[in-house]
């Protein structure tokens, strides 16, 4: 009798807040309100979890950047520019040494061959 009481006074007199409604729903419906509460402070959890695992993720991060910047760098700086002159002396070279190698195993090839003279 007491609640109603509680509803009627409330009804009459002043127009309900949004947290006044929510609150007096909570009392008429409990078991909604554990599942509710129950079901926020798992999201609660789980959002605490995955900053952590973000933030955890980030710090590595950054503590590893330095090192590969700095290993980025000296690869960047370390390694020649070759020119197209020089590309282009490097593989004529390669190709002569391949056809000198290539007479050779001619040579060899007629030498086990029996002559049909």
């Amino acid at each position: 009798m007491g609640g109603s009481l509680l509803l009627v006074g409330l009804g009459v007199g002043a127009v309900l807040t949004p947290t006044e409604t929510a609150v007096l729903w909570g009392l008429h419906h409990p078991y909604w309100l554990v599942a509710i509460a129950i079901t926020l402070i798992i999201l609660l959890q789980l959002s605490i979890s995955l900053t952590g695992q973000l933030l955890h993720r980030l710090l590595k991060w950054l503590g590893r950047s330095p090192f590969s910047l700095g290993r980025w760098l000296l690869t960047k700086t370390t390694t020649p520019e070759t020119s197209q002159e020089q590309q282009i002396a490097t593989i004529l070279q390669r190709l002569n040494s391949l056809q000198e190698e290539q007479a050779i195993l001619l040579a060899e090839l007629k030498k086990q061959l029996p002559n049909k003279e």
